[in-house]
Order: structure tokens, then sequence, then C-alpha cells
């Protein structure tokens, strides 16, 4: 059994073709911008969105975790259950659960939905989360399954696994998409709450192992896309260059904040999504460097 939290058909920008992308729950990284806060928590997660809240007092039912004060709904998240009933009750949809216990049989019957569409794209099924090696032997369980029905797997990384868990995955033939947020590791643990030496091991194993990688370079404006963070990126891509596909810029999306505060996390970080200024800023800064990147 593993725990999921979403299942997306029809994904276009999560690797080759086109790909069915399972999000598994929990993340030991605690990145500030999170565009995925309901993936951090392994165990399920209550959202709440009170712009959909009609205030109509149903989600009370049976519930003693939440209350209507002063004209808005407070959630007590220490006395909340995660029954279900305020999800069930609620006519608008405000209420919703992250995070559902499922077997690898179960996900599977729902990726093999599209099949027809991998073998004609040439996609597949992509693990994100989260973060996929958290569960690892549920992931791998996934994988050899996919590959039992001559699915391709891509894994979304941020590399923080056991080296067993890569190897393995190597091993199964998987295409990683690697993701590099910072390279220097005490502004790494400054922006994610670990420093990255473990993860650049591991970016190095996949290296040394032939394995097939895409790298992965999320831009946050003002955190990690100075001159600086973008020279010491391409050293690492030029020193390793042929040993991976291609790099890709993911620019920083605003996304994630509303759902933290569904979810009653704060939003550490706040700021614009990257526009064109930023993205034609970041692929100067590169290209100046001598790498050429794709931008998602």
């Amino acid at each position: 059994m593993g725990t999921v939290f979403n299942i997306q058909r029809y994904c276009l920008h999560d690797g080759d073709g086109i790909r069915t992308t399972v999000f598994l729950k929990g993340c030991p990284l605690r990145c500030i911008w999170c565009h995925n806060p309901e993936g951090l928590d392994v165990k399920p997660s209550m959202s709440y969105n009170s712009d959909k809240c009609s205030l109509c007092g149903r989600c009370l039912s049976e519930c003693k975790g939440r209350a209507i004060v002063d004209g808005r709904v407070v959630i007590s998240r220490s006395e909340c259950v995660l029954c279900g009933n305020c999800v069930h009750n609620c006519l608008m949809g405000a209420n919703e659960i992250y995070g559902k216990e499922m077997t690898a049989e179960e996900v599977m019957t729902e990726v093999l939905k599209d099949r027809i569409y991998y073998k004609t794209s040439g996609g597949g099924m992509t693990l994100s989360g989260g973060e996929p090696s958290m569960q690892a032997e549920f992931a791998l369980e996934l994988i050899d399954i996919a590959a039992s029905e001559g699915i391709s797997v891509f894994i979304e990384t941020c590399g923080i696994g056991s080296v067993d868990f890569y190897k393995r995955a190597v091993e199964r033939n998987c295409v990683f998409l690697f993701d590099i947020k910072c390279v220097d590791s005490q502004k790494h643990k400054r922006l994610t709450g670990v420093g990255n030496e473990h993860i650049m091991d591991n970016l190095n194993f996949l290296f040394d192992n032939g394995a097939d990688v895409i790298i992965r370079l999320p831009m946050i404006p003002i955190l990690n896309d100075s001159d600086e963070d973008i020279a010491a990126a391409c050293r690492i891509l030029l020193e390793n260059k042929g040993k991976y596909r291609y790099a890709q810029l993911m620019p920083y999306h605003t996304f994630g904040i509303a759902k933290a505060e569904r979810l009653g996390k704060d939003s550490v970080f706040r700021s614009k999504d990257a526009d064109d200024a930023d993205k034609q800023r970041w692929r100067e800064a590169f290209l100046k460097n001598g790498i050429e990147v794709k931008i998602s």
C-alpha cells in the first residue's frame, strides 16, 4: 500500500509524450517556495477552501474539530481525525482530504486507462510528489508493474532518497527528472531545510552509472537566480556534459501559496509569478556560461 494524493492524466510536461503522473505523499525537504505543499506530509491532510464555503454549517455535523466563529469556519487541526464527514457533507466542495491509501494494482488500473496514448505518443507513467523515494518500496512496485505492461517510467526527484532506491530504479531503466535547486550547500539548507551533499552524491551516482537523466532547475526570483547561482549551476552542467539529456528551467509560480493556506500552513515565500523578463534573463545568463536550456 502507498499514499497517493493525485493521479493526473494527460500530462504533457512531466516527461516524453502523453503521461499519467502519480503524486506520492511525503517529502523531507521544506522548500520555502514549495509548489505542492499537499505532498509534504506522508499522512493525509485536510484542505479547506474558504472561497468556496457558504457557511451553511453542514461540515459541523459530527465534527469536533471545527466551528463557525465570527462568521468564518475555524479548524482545529490537532483535533481533526480526517474522518471525511466534512468532505461528504459539503455541497460546495470547500473541503478536501489530500492523500488516499491505494494498492499498486489500484493505481495501475488508473494508469493503464491511457495505454493507447502512451503507445502513440511515446509517453507513460511519471512518479512525482512529494518525493517518490520516500515511499521507495511502493514506488518500485509501481515501476515493476509498469515494466511488465511495457510502460516507460519517469521519476521526478529532488535527489534526497537512498542510493539503493536510485540503484534499483536505474536497473529498471527509469528516466530521472532530477532537481538541482541550489549548488551551494549552505544556501540549499537555508532554502530547503537540508544541505545538498547527499543529493549531489546521488546525482553523481546516476551519472557514473549511465542513467537517463534530465536536469531540472527550479528558478525562484530573488532566492536562487542570481548570476552567481546560475554560474555555479552551469559549472556542474559543463563538467557533466554528455551525461544528461538536457537542462530545463522550472519557473516559479504562485499556485502553492493558496494551497498552503487551505492546508493551514504558512507560505514562507511570496512573490509574483516568474515573467517573460525573468525567463529571458535566465536564458541569456545560461548561454553566457555555455549552457543552452529549455524552459518549462
